[in-house]
């Protein structure tokens, strides 16, 4: 007589596969933000549902951070107020970069360690998240200053990152109403916008945006350009009405402008502009066609060429050089305080 073995049950080992995904799934928690020991257990129940944890689910907790530190030798700690975080990946640092990736890790470190970027902080924090991934060795790389950098003028002022967030959150749908600090007006200006995008140039941050209203008449109804650092941050306002899916068409100009076979003889210029087309003479000089629809920004970038660039239209732009080439040259042909005698 032959006596069948008891099949052995299956539920120690579904239990045990469940134990490996929660503790991975904590680890991965843990990795994005701190959090309390209630608040774990309440975020893996909903992920994985109520019997993920016993009824003594602190004590399974507490099981779960001993094998997070010893098992996978991740750096977990507890906070003051009592949070846990993980700081260190231990062994779980799968993500190893190619060198070619290592280097443009290490340079998006060093651009976005300074200066007041949009996002500065957040991508900051992304790439730190990232770093925490590699393995030892290239953690320590990535901390050793690389040979390549863009230097780049920065603000004598920092952005305000709370305003810049706000901004950001309420691009192309609400519209916002500021005071700010113009170089026009010794007090602050009032305007209501309906704000477009923000972007970086020359170590300064802007917002472009639509005037609805403005204490300045001359910039209602325009598309103008604001310095993010000087809208006073304590008040920014976000209407609750929502932007219409289309804003007021935008006038766009056409520019044509020609550099000096000084800058364009070796067939290397910048192109600043949308639309551009170049056209080189038999003299070495360039002809560019472009489109802008900020004549003050062409005006900033195109006198940077000082006496190797002719500006040929339109005529907006040229008699706003103008008027600014003769207040430079009032601005000269005085003497100096220094000077006198």
């Amino acid at each position: 007589m032959t006596t069948q073995r008891p099949r052995r049950g299956r539920g120690r080992k579904r239990s045990s596969a469940l134990t490996v995904q929660r503790r991975l799934w904590l680890i991965s928690r843990l990795g994005r933000r701190s959090a309390l020991p209630e608040e774990l257990i309440a975020d893996a129940r909903r992920v994985f549902g109520e019997s993920v944890y016993p009824s003594n689910a602190l004590t399974a907790l507490r099981h779960d951070f001993h094998a997070i530190r010893n098992e996978f030798r991740c750096t977990l700690k507890r906070q003051l107020d009592g949070r846990y975080i993980l700081t260190d990946f231990g062994r779980l640092t799968l993500l190893s970069l190619p060198d070619e990736e290592m280097e443009a890790l290490a340079f998006l470190v060093s651009f976005f360690s300074e200066g007041s970027w949009p996002n500065r902080l957040q991508i900051r924090s992304l790439l730190e998240h990232i770093i925490a991934l590699l393995p030892d060795e290239q953690r320590q790389t990535i901390q050793q200053p690389i040979t390549f950098r863009v230097e780049l003028p920065q603000s004598s002022t920092t952005v305000d990152q709370k305003l810049l967030m706000r901004l950001q959150r309420n691009l192309r749908r609400h519209a916002v109403q500021f005071q700010y600090r113009s170089n026009y007006s010794d007090e602050p200006e009032s305007h209501r916008v309906a704000p477009i995008r923000l972007f970086v140039r020359d170590g300064h941050t802007y917002l472009e945006a639509y005037c609805y209203n403005s204490s300045q008449q001359v910039t209602i109804g325009q598309y103008i350009t604001y310095r993010v650092d000087r809208i006073i941050p304590g008040t920014l306002q976000v209407e609750r009405r929502a932007l219409p899916p289309e804003l007021p068409t935008r006038r766009i100009w056409a520019i044509r402008y020609r550099l000096s076979p000084q800058v364009a003889r070796n067939r290397d210029i910048s192109l600043w502009f949308s639309q551009s087309t170049v056209t080189y003479l038999d003299d070495g000089s360039a002809e560019v066609s472009a489109q802008t629809g900020d004549l003050w920004q062409a005006e900033q970038i195109l006198l940077r060429y000082r006496d190797h660039c002719q500006v040929l239209e339109p005529p907006e732009l040229i008699a706003q050089i103008r008027q600014t080439i003769e207040r430079m040259r009032q601005l000269y042909a005085q003497e100096h305080p220094l000077h006198e005698r």
